[in-house]
């Protein structure tokens, strides 16, 4: 069996995110630890108890999946959504009153994927030449 592994690097800037759960609610949300993978969200408890009730990210023996947008900068400097569709990996409460979830994507378009890792990239000073995407 041969596993294929894929490098993107991670970048901890904290990203405006939105994220809509199963029954369309939307919330805005922190991006941080963003990778090509997947991406860790800051959250209050209520915003957690909407997306993974009571911290439980499997409803019914299969994973929770949400929609997530991520602001990023175009070329231009202007905000532009990156979209995929995800499962939470974990959910930990990291203080009194804020969650931590970790979400890997299970369906990005390419092109979203390629202007990820090319932010990725450029966030941290690594020359695109240099990686096949």
């Amino acid at each position: 069996m041969t596993m294929e592994k894929k490098i993107y690097g991670r970048i901890s800037e904290r990203l405006p995110a939105t994220l809509v759960n199963e029954d369309g609610i939307e919330l805005n949300v922190t991006a941080v630890d963003t990778t090509g993978d997947g991406v860790n969200i800051l959250c209050n408890i209520y915003e957690r108890d909407a997306i993974a009730p009571g911290g439980n990210f499997l409803i019914g023996g299969r994973p929770v999946q949400l929609s997530i947008a991520l602001s990023l900068p175009d070329n231009e400097g202007e905000e532009a959504p990156v979209e995929a569709k995800c499962h939470i990996v974990y959910s930990r409460r990291i203080s009194k009153d804020q969650c931590m979830i970790g979400m890997r994507y299970v369906n990005i378009e390419n092109q979203s994927l390629n202007r990820l890792v090319r932010f990725i990239h450029k966030s941290a000073g690594i020359n695109d030449a240099h990686w096949a995407i």
